[in-house]
């Protein structure tokens, strides 16, 4: 059988896959399974028997399993399955859930809805412990009134229903999937409940979105960092909405200004996080590498990559990882050409992991620094700071391009159209296309120490007053939450 994402599956066979729920003298088959006949144990004696009509389903059944329905069966539509439930039984075939989950899920999460209540001022975060923009975001609730609750980052449907028991949030906001399962069950008992829900993709959304094995994330806005993507989702169907990254004064707070030597910091990973599991089985194409790898700047993104690979599906499905390997393959190799270069004519510090010292050998590493407690001093304590963006990202900004500057720091960094939405004259003035580019505009700054310290002052004021986490936040309520009581501007610059 093919499921709601055109890919084939097998059926499996037996009673133990008939799963009933709910009271009630009717019964609702939502599903009978492929073997009618095992349905019989709960179908006699007491009240009208109703079988849900999915043409999805039954048109890909024999004519033998047609004719083994009992005639007697009522058929009902889903609109009206809905109106039936709660209050009576239902008897459903589990696998059935994992073949069409935009279908079941918002049916099974009507059997046993959560009990009517308030919603408080309450932002439920769902996320591992070490999530970054998490403890951005709940700090930004509390700028905006609202409590936070973070939530782990899988959350079993039961754990949810109890939740849902207890309390009703104002707003669920998941980041990058967080809190939802493949199978939209998670969302459908959110959505049953009343509660407003949100997604907001803070890594590349195509590549989060090969977790996703339904078609119900297209009914929930979906926040994106980078606008490159927001016409390729919008063409599937989605409610794609540009929101970039943010700077949160309470883990960059602005401090003392970064020295006017002539040094420069680069902090990064040397490698795509947990990289081979996530592009095994990949393979690209070798000419279109060699092609890529011969480029001289950003021009082999993730989008380059897609125009060069047309039969490659965005979504559903893997196959997006292989343009996604392609991007990440030619970032690696921008990344290194520009480190060994920059190495070449100035005083260069890593801070990274032990890798770098076998791609770069010579250059200063140092190790990792804790993001929230000691990153803020290492962007002030250097010269200069530099960022790489990813080629994963087309238009993407990176969270340097925020923290460096909201801390005290003075940052250079590579030119992507998601620099346009800082002021043009302060985006000049820091922004390269090459490694010679980049050491040169070092130099030029590190001789002019005043032109310097004007344009640090300019970029922190603008990224504070402009460009925080609250700000993104109350974008979001304003958007999501009926009746948002959201002031016009209730974020200060300084919190």
């Amino acid at each position: 059988m093919k499921n709601e994402l055109g890919n084939s599956t097998s059926l499996p066979a037996g009673e133990q896959y008939l799963h009933l729920h709910g009271e009630g003298e009717d019964l609702l088959i939502t599903c009978p399974g492929p073997e009618p006949g095992l349905c019989a144990r709960h179908t006699g004696g007491r009240g009208r028997v109703m079988l849900l009509r999915v043409p999805q389903f039954e048109g890909q059944m024999p004519e033998s399993w047609h004719a083994a329905l009992p005639s007697d069966w009522e058929e009902v539509t889903l609109a009206q399955a809905h109106s039936l439930l709660p209050g009576m039984r239902v008897l459903h075939y589990a696998p059935a859930s994992r073949l069409f989950p935009s279908i079941f899920a918002p049916l099974m999460a009507r059997i046993d809805p959560a009990p009517p209540i308030p919603p408080a001022r309450n932002l439920w975060l769902p996320g591992p412990k070490n999530a970054l923009i998490i403890p951005e975001l709940a700090h930004a609730a509390r700028d905006l009134s609202l409590d936070s609750r973070r939530l782990p980052a899988s959350l079993s449907p039961q754990d949810l229903r109890r939740l849902l028991d207890q309390e009703r949030p104002s707003l669920f906001l998941s980041v990058n999937f967080h809190g939802l399962d493949p199978y939209g069950e998670n969302q459908a008992l959110l959505q049953a409940a009343g509660v407003p829900m949100a997604v907001w993709c803070v890594d590349n959304p195509l590549h989060l979105l090969t977790g996703q094995k339904n078609q119900l994330w297209k009914n929930m806005p979906l926040y994106v960092t980078d606008d490159w993507f927001v016409e390729p989702l919008r063409g599937m169907g989605a409610d794609a909405r540009h929101l970039p990254l943010g700077a949160s004064p309470r883990f960059f707070a602005p401090g003392r200004p970064c020295p006017s030597g002539n040094d420069l910091t680069f902090v990064g990973r040397s490698a795509f996080p947990d990289k081979d599991r996530f592009f095994a089985a990949c393979r690209i194409p070798q000419e279109l590498e060699k092609r890529a790898l011969a480029m001289a700047g950003r021009e082999a993104h993730f989008g380059w990559w897609s125009r060069h690979l047309p039969e490659l599906a965005l979504w559903p499905g893997n196959d997006v990882r292989i343009i996604g390997l392609g991007a990440e393959t030619a970032s690696a190799a921008w990344r290194r050409k520009c480190l060994a270069a920059l190495a070449k004519e100035i005083d260069l510090t890593i801070v990274g992991d032990e890798q770098w010292q076998a791609l770069l050998p010579g250059t200063s590493i140092q190790p990792p620094v804790d993001y929230y407690s000691g990153l803020a001093d290492t962007y002030r304590n250097a010269s200069f700071s530099l960022n790489l963006t990813s080629l994963l990202l087309p238009h993407g900004l990176t969270q340097r391009h925020f923290d460096v500057w909201a801390c005290g720091g003075f940052l250079l960094t590579d030119n992507t159209p998601g620099m346009n939405i800082f002021p043009r004259e302060l985006v000049q003035a820091v922004t390269f296309s090459s490694p010679k580019e980049a050491a040169e505009l070092l130099r030029s700054l590190a001789s002019d120490p005043k032109r310097k310290e004007d344009l640090r002052r300019a970029w922190q004021m603008h990224v504070l007053e402009e460009h925080g986490y609250c700000r993104r936040l109350a974008s979001i309520t304003r958007d999501i939450i009926p009746s948002s009581s959201t002031t016009e501007n209730p974020c200060s610059p300084w919190t």
